[in-house]
């Protein structure tokens, strides 16, 4: 495949833009530096196999906490989005890679408002696969993970004894998600994700633009994202809450 330079492809990713969103150009070293020092982190994480397990348990327990809004067509992109693309997506290293090359040339063309996604996903995925390998430091060397109990799992988030990092993961999917429901609003985003298909492609970020794709499409069915978020995460306070302190939920 004919290979293309970055500087190339950063020409034809300035053609689409306003000349008003320059002024992003100020903020980009910020961008570049805060992207890359949660990219860094990720790339130190080994997915072990009782690793894997441990995500994919997860995943389950999430789908059947919030089964009724995952039953519902609307929400089960936004659900899948966070599941899949950002919590236990098996090609993560790769995309990983991948953005660190991607990073200074995204923060000299993109918009402030995909730079913000960017960077709000970066802290979430780096943050969760921290607070992943902190609890499954707490489950016994001989436990089988696949046939882990809630009670066990349980055990195993309260030992961990992290609760404000749990709580700025919450925190996270909230921002992360307000941020794709005000991107879905912008016909300059919408276009510009449209248009970079084949660049990203021929550039091998082709994983980059199919993430921030699927976080975009994903909200683009949600008429008020209030709607998911609101009753996903008030749920899920109210457990961290109840798993940190079970003796003040009696």
């Amino acid at each position: 495949m004919t290979q293309i330079s970055s500087k190339c492809i950063q020409r034809c990713l300035m053609f689409p833009f306003h000349p008003s969103h320059w002024r992003l150009m100020r903020h980009s070293q910020k961008y570049q530096q805060k992207i890359l020092f949660h990219l860094e982190k990720v790339n130190n994480v080994a997915q072990t196999v009782a690793f894997k397990q441990l995500q994919q348990w997860q995943s389950h327990r999430l789908l059947v906490t919030h089964e009724a809004l995952y039953q519902q067509t609307r929400f089960r992109p936004a659900m899948d989005f966070f599941k899949d693309e950002l919590y236990c997506a098996e090609h993560f290293h790769r995309r990983n890679r991948q953005l660190i090359h991607a990073v200074p040339l995204m923060c000299n063309t993109m918009p402030e408002s995909v730079l913000e996604i960017v960077a709000s996903a970066a802290e979430l995925h780096s943050l969760s696969l921290e607070l992943d390998t902190v609890l499954l430091s707490h489950i016994p060397g001989t436990a089988n993970i696949n046939q882990l109990t809630l009670a066990q799992w349980i055990n195993a988030y309260r030992l961990s004894n992290n609760p404000q990092q749990r709580a700025r993961q919450l925190d996270l999917i909230e921002l992360l998600g307000n941020e794709l429901a005000k991107a879905v609003t912008m016909p300059m985003v919408r276009a510009l994700l449209t248009w970079a298909r084949l660049p990203a492609k021929l550039a091998g970020y082709e994983d980059i633009h199919h993430f921030v794709c699927a976080g975009f499409h994903a909200f683009e069915h949600l008429e008020n994202p209030d709607d998911f978020l609101v009753p996903v995460l008030t749920t899920e306070r109210a457990l961290s809450r109840e798993w940190f302190h079970p003796d003040a939920a009696s």
